[in-house]
């Protein structure tokens, strides 16, 4: 088996490439998005942007959740040569994702409104926030499906076609968003009609790869389906309450700063959710790459080739990090502008907002890759301490004290501090699994 005899470097180049790639195209959604609302709609349409975003993470908590931790344990499973278990697991997260959508979207459907106000919006920004989240919750399952089952298509040795689906459903929507927001003058609405567009053909190319023969993904019932469900999401919350966490964060900070700053530095604000989604995205892309050969050589016993995986990994977020801290402090403004049409007032206050703001994505990488990697190990406890730390924790408490003293300028120094005291931890449990260090 390749994950088990195959040259680590090759195999992580393998593995990464496809998993940067999926990221990237991934997050062109919103990225994208939030560039043509911005342009079309001006700071109203950012700040809006910036309170849909935590509905995005809700779906992808989910689809993290299940479809990770049902493809860790199949990993696993197959690793020690047991392929019957490994069909359980996948029968099992199947079933598990499809109740977990079917509640999630009852609940958007009949109280959306009042989550969206919850999430920061309110007056104008909330009539502009509808007009974007009706259609979001309108095709639920197929913003939740596609992430779902790239876990498993990537688990089952095809990160290339996995990407592709992302790439094909990626292209659609920034047509879609050039035709229907600017051409056809459909604003915000456009938008979001072009990445329900653009996920539901991701959708339809993964599912076709269920068809082909090179497809190993089988449906097998599971022996005792409770107890698999529950090692599912004991396994899997670990990686997806990094997203969870997510949606916390931005309904705390899409509220302190409308308190603190207004709709200006929620504008900023709804920038930075979007950029941070992408680089969250690329650091999780490294995890997802690694994940797979971890497991199954874990599985396998092989604890030398998954310290060599670890290090070269750990060598990538670092990397990752210090560029995307440079982009920020370099060109403040310019990601204003790229953006949205922004106001004086905007313009005023952006380039202090996000140069702290930007401090984050140093500490980030490292916190989202030993997240990943304790779970590809088995150390639940430890990764679920990281997640939770970074996610809730540290992250509100910060929150909620610093705002205090230092009004919008606090809210942006929050996450890098706590993002760098949670990095700390995770090093501790890095050096503790004695497994990567």
């Amino acid at each position: 088996m390749e994950l088990l005899t195959g040259d680590i470097r090759r195999l992580y180049r393998k593995f990464l490439l496809p998993g940067l790639g999926g990221a990237l195209v991934m997050t062109i959604y919103s990225f994208v998005d939030s560039i043509a609302v911005g342009q079309s709609e001006g700071p109203v349409g950012a700040a809006a942007m910036a309170v849909v975003g935590p509905l995005f993470g809700v779906s992808v908590f989910l689809a993290i959740m299940c479809g990770v931790g049902g493809s860790v344990l199949m990993s696993e499973a197959r690793g020690q040569g047991d392929w019957e278990k490994g069909d359980a697991c996948f029968t099992a997260s199947v079933l598990l994702m499809a109740a977990l959508t079917l509640v999630s979207w009852l609940v958007l459907a009949l109280f959306g409104k009042a989550i969206m106000a919850f999430f920061g919006a309110e007056g104008e920004t909330l009539t502009m926030v509808m007009k974007y989240a009706r259609w979001i919750i309108g095709f639920w399952p197929a913003i939740i499906y596609p992430i779902f089952l790239g876990a498993f298509i990537r688990n089952d040795g095809a990160p290339g076609l996995a990407t592709g689906a992302v790439i094909a459903g990626g292209a659609l929507n920034i047509f879609g968003d050039w035709f229907l927001v600017f051409f056809l003058g459909l604003g915000i609405r456009g938008a979001a009609m072009a990445t329900v567009a653009g996920t539901v053909l991701q959708a339809v190319v993964m599912t076709g790869y269920l068809f082909r023969k090179s497809c190993r993904l089988r449906l097998r019932r599971p022996r005792r389906l409770g107890k698999a469900m529950g090692q599912i999401l004991s396994l899997g919350f670990g990686a997806g309450v990094l997203d969870l966490g997510t949606v916390f964060i931005g309904v705390v900070t899409n509220n302190q700063l409308m308190k603190y700053g207004g709709t200006a530095a929620l504008s900023v604000y709804g920038v930075l959710t979007t950029i941070t989604s992408l680089f969250q995205s690329l650091f999780g892309g490294v995890g997802q790459a690694i994940q797979p050969i971890a497991s199954t050589n874990f599985g396998a016993g092989k604890t030398d080739r998954i310290g060599r995986l670890f290090r070269l990994s750990l060598v990538t977020v670092l990397g990752l990090g210090v560029a995307f801290v440079l982009i920020g402090e370099l060109f403040p403004a310019g990601l204003m502008r790229l953006f949205m049409s922004p106001s004086a007032e905007v313009l005023a206050i952006a380039p202090g907002l996000v140069r702290r703001y930007f401090l984050v994505f140093l500490p980030l990488g490292v916190t989202v890759l030993a997240t990943y990697y304790l779970q590809s190990i088995l150390r639940f406890r430890m990764s679920m301490a990281v997640s939770v730390l970074r996610s809730f924790a540290l992250s509100g408490l910060a929150l909620w004290l610093l705002p205090m003293a230092l009004g919008a300028n606090g809210v942006m120094l929050a996450l890098p501090l706590s993002e760098a005291l949670t990095a700390v931890v995770a090093a501790v449990c890095l050096r503790r699994s004695r497994a990567g260090l």
